[in-house]
């Protein structure tokens, strides 16, 4: 398995995991690709195998694709999986503590102002809670701005930290709320003997892409996903 895909994959838990015919299978009762498709283990693997999995239980069968699978890929566009959402890895170090406000609220457990930013950002309550499940499987800081207008997570993961579930509300976007709390959890992990962080981030987000290369990430890797139909 790529080292990347099994990084991201430890922070962003399934509910539940198989391995067969050459993949990783995660499942996560549907929600988020990221923690509900199959992982390359073998280059020859069949591809049934993923669709199987998920069409049996009732979602649309995903696949990670990273570099150096590019056989695997070729295989999952014959059978009709299409390319979803390409993706970046970004990294930096955490080599001092970085300057941050110190006005977010960080903590163990997700509070009521961070739940309630799904809501307020168009996310189903059945999302949300499986979510918060997601994240509750792994060692996760809940951050939310000073004003209660964004949030975000931060999961640690040994010397390392990867920061999750970013979201500021439509009517703050713009004013540097996600780059005070990202500065805040970057902080918070590096108090915690963090010294490099990384994250997700679809690669046609621009506005996102900005922010995060202003606090000095760059990219490390990349995948796609494919989805079948």
């Amino acid at each position: 398995m790529h080292e990347w895909a099994a990084r991201v994959a430890r922070d962003w838990p399934a509910f539940g995991v198989e391995t067969r015919g050459g993949w990783r299978l995660g499942f996560a009762d549907g929600v988020t690709k990221r923690a509900n498709s199959a992982l390359v283990l073998d280059p020859g693997a069949d591809v049934a195998e993923v669709t199987a999995f998920y069409t049996g239980r009732g979602v649309r069968p995903c696949a990670q694709v990273w570099p150096g699978e590019e056989d695997v890929d070729a295989r999952l566009a014959e059978h009709g999986y299409s390319v979803v959402e390409p993706t970046l890895v970004l990294a930096r170090g955490l080599d001092e503590r970085p300057e941050a406000d110190g006005t977010s609220l960080i903590t163990t457990r997700p509070t009521p102002g961070w739940s309630a930013l799904f809501g307020r950002t168009g996310v189903d309550g059945r999302t949300a809670d499986t979510v918060t499940r997601i994240l509750g499987q792994v060692r996760t800081a809940y951050g939310v701005s000073a004003t209660g207008e964004g949030r975000g997570c931060a999961v640690l993961d040994g010397g390392s930290v990867g920061i999750c579930a970013m979201v500021t509300s439509p009517e703050a976007r713009g004013r540097g709320v996600a780059a005070a709390l990202l500065a805040d959890l970057l902080r918070w992990a590096y108090d915690r003997e963090a010294r490099s962080a990384y994250l997700c981030v679809v690669e046609g987000n621009e506005p996102a892409l900005r922010l995060y290369g202003g606090a000095g990430f760059v990219q490390v890797s990349r995948y796609h996903n494919r989805v079948l139909g």
